[in-house]
């Protein structure tokens, strides 16, 4: 989940390399009882999703990005329940949608959110889709019933994993954040089983890093890097994704003045954002 101004996010919206040649690209407008009403852009690979937001959320404070894990094994999210309330804590509920037929409410998703302290700027949730409305959108589920982010994807998004488009998948992410949140993340990530090895600071007065600590944490077919900082605006750094198929050369596409992807030779992509003040 990134935020971008306005700018930025109408020349992404706009650019048609996205849409054709880089990945499934898929705007919609959300209403979220954690963000209010939003638009978005949808940019999906087989397993992963990268959301895109257009300028400043509304709601009682200012969001500007943040990390959501999905859950493929049906009652999963009740047992991450279990494991943040004796630990870092976290905030359930489950969401309805209106069905496309009768417009009734109905079981859509577990949310669950972690606690990253008053008016964080960041979000961080572990949800789980419903089977009840995974078979609705006719998503396809594993051989033992998993409820599959290719599955769900394929169904929001259309093609599939035939599609030759460049992405394959999101393989790393950086994010900045306050020391005390950075640390909360952590905790999170290491009570779900994932491997948190903290780094040293930064250099004193590095508005990058100064006062906290970096947290490199290695998960399934991810890297999570958290930078701490006392002073710097929190959000989304950069993402690293894996390409289908390497380009000839570097090529990159320069989206505003906060934002930067460079397809890379060695078949990986790297994007970089600026996180708003």
């Amino acid at each position: 989940m990134v935020l971008l101004d306005g700018a930025t996010f109408q020349e992404i919206s706009a650019c048609d390399m996205l849409r054709e040649q880089f990945a499934r690209v898929k705007p919609k407008n959300v209403t979220s009882s954690v963000a209010g009403q939003y638009s978005a852009l949808g940019v999906a690979g087989e397993n992963t999703l990268l959301e895109l937001f257009d300028g400043a959320l509304p709601g009682s404070h200012r969001l500007t990005g943040g990390l959501v894990f999905s859950f493929e094994h049906p009652g999963s999210v009740q047992r991450a329940r279990e494991v943040l309330d004796t630990g870092p804590g976290g905030r359930y509920e489950l969401v309805h949608r209106g069905s496309a037929d009768t417009g009734e409410p109905r079981p859509w998703y577990h949310m669950l959110r972690v606690d990253l302290g008053e008016d964080s700027p960041l979000l961080m949730f572990l949800n789980e889709v419903t089977g009840e409305y995974f078979d609705s959108v006719s998503a396809r589920r594993g051989p033992d019933g998993e409820l599959l982010r290719s599955g769900y994807l394929d169904a929001a998004f259309g093609a599939g994993t035939h599609d030759r488009r460049w992405l394959r998948d999101i393989t790393a992410v950086t994010l900045r954040a306050r020391p005390q949140r950075a640390a909360r993340m952590a905790d999170a990530l290491t009570a779900m089983g994932y491997r948190v090895t903290p780094a040293p600071s930064g250099p004193t007065g590095d508005a990058a890093s100064d006062a906290g600590p970096t947290y490199r944490i290695t998960g399934p077919g991810v890297d999570i890097t958290l930078v701490g900082s006392a002073t710097a605006p929190e959000g989304v750094l950069d993402i690293t994704t894996d390409l289908h198929e390497a380009p000839q050369r570097n090529q990159a596409f320069v989206f505003g003045g906060t934002s930067r992807l460079v397809l890379r030779q060695d078949g990986t992509a790297h994007w970089t954002f600026t996180p708003p003040a």
